[in-house]
């Protein structure tokens, strides 16, 4: 144990104990809904990075496959001064932009579809990743730790089951690694984030989603227009990633500008003032996780002690005013209820992980309780029970909002109406 005051552990040796909590206790099988037949895999790959000026290195006889026990691998690779003290990382891809794609251009974790040549669940996150950005999680300093709850993707509004995804945890124990090599047809680029950053207030954001696309994913201009003025957009809250490391896709199409040279006045008309370059736009290089990673990403963070669950969790709302007012009042009493039931379900900040040999540690049986209650609490209240409830009183209070316009409205117009009559009459 570090010099370091006993009552606070580090960042890095809290994960080690929560990865070998993970460890320990697998997370069951999640079994297709009936008329759901797909299952897609995810990997949540995680890494330490040293500080200076500490150098990292990789013990194969220690930290490598031949030492057999996970538990061993992971306890000599924490025990390690650099990783004690070392910044722990995950990595993300933003996806490429796909035409008809779902996740087009989102952040993500690599993974994908399983295949039927896939032995499980677990083999097709590795096969994934392998394939999406070259990484192989079957090598020697790779440890697959665990996994997540497996849970149930479903349409808008939670109506209609489309795949269970299996998320799987890996520690990948060396950073001198070979560089990733980018699938351009599927990703766009990879980023680590430190896990401080996944946890700072100073980065939460929010997207703005057309409310118009989840009703029938319309592309006329006019359902767009009305549904934007009826209800604003979607507000979905997100984080700000700020990566420590990138690798971009040097053969995508928008890496680099291509193409005729866009006609500009000092092109045209003087061109020895003109760029040696085409006039080109810069793609945007901002990086928000929100949506299904974010969820994911909120799962594993959950467990971590110094992480307050509550602060990880924001409903979605509306940009209009009146709608974010009818919605927070409606919905409070539902929001202030879940919260109490996601802090419940979720260890103490100073609650023991992995024994009773330091502070900050959890028995397995305490930890087994939690993780099958947030197992329960990710499968059944967030997905059907949690959102379709607050859903249910978000859209009664739409309704109410619009119903109050209109009342409003027409309050406004009968007082015109009474307005000019008054002024006609004293006229004649």
């Amino acid at each position: 144990m570090q010099s370091q005051d006993a009552s606070k552990l580090s960042r890095s040796q809290e994960l080690g104990q929560t990865l070998q909590n993970l460890n320990r206790a697998r997370y069951p099988h999640t079994p297709n809904p009936p008329g759901c037949k797909k299952r897609a895999s995810i990997a949540l790959i995680i890494r330490v990075r040293p500080k200076f000026p500490d150098t990292a290195s990789f013990d194969t006889t220690t930290c490598g496959i031949s030492v057999g026990s996970d538990q061993e691998r992971l306890d000599a690779f924490f025990a390690q001064e650099w990783v004690r003290r070392g910044d722990p990382e995950v990595l993300f891809i933003k996806r490429a932009a796909r035409k008809g794609d779902r996740w087009t251009s989102h952040i993500a974790f690599p993974g994908g579809g399983r295949d039927p040549e896939d032995k499980n669940d677990l083999a097709a996150s590795i096969r994934e990743t392998r394939e999406e950005i070259g990484m192989d999680l079957e090598a020697d300093h790779c440890l697959n730790v665990g996994n997540l709850s497996e849970r149930v993707v479903t349409s808008w509004l939670g109506k209609t089951p489309l795949m269970v995804l299996c998320p799987f945890v890996f520690l990948q124990m060396r950073v001198d690694t070979k560089p990733l090599t980018l699938q351009p047809a599927e990703v766009h680029s990879a980023h680590w984030v430190s896990l401080r950053a996944l946890t700072s207030p100073y980065l939460n954001t929010y997207i703005r989603s057309d409310v118009s696309q989840p009703f029938g994913r319309s592309e006329s201009e006019f359902i767009r227009s009305l549904t934007h003025f009826l209800f604003g957009k979607v507000l979905i809250k997100g984080i700000d990633l700020v990566p420590t490391e990138s690798v971009y896709c040097n053969s995508g199409a928008d890496l680099l500008p291509s193409g005729p040279r866009a006609s500009t006045f000092s092109s045209g008309v003087l061109p020895f003032l003109s760029s040696a370059g085409a006039a080109w736009e810069k793609p945007s290089q901002q990086l928000i996780l929100w949506g299904l990673t974010l969820g994911i990403m909120s799962d594993f963070l959950r467990i971590l002690p110094s992480c307050d669950p509550s602060k990880l969790w924001a409903w979605p709302t509306l940009s209009h005013v009146d709608h974010q007012f009818s919605i927070w009042l409606l919905t409070y009493a539902y929001r202030k209820q879940k919260l109490r039931e996601i802090e419940s379900s979720y260890p103490a900040s100073d609650t023991k992980i992995g024994g009773a040999s330091g502070p900050g540690e959890l028995d397995d049986t305490t930890f087994t309780t939690f993780q099958a209650r947030s197992r329960k609490e990710v499968q059944d209240s967030a997905l059907l029970e949690m959102l379709g409830g607050y859903y249910d009183r978000a859209k009664t209070a739409v309704l109410l909002t619009l119903v109050l316009r209109i009342g409003a409205g027409g309050l406004l117009a009968a007082w015109g109406v009474r307005e000019v009559r008054n002024r006609r009459s004293q006229k004649l």
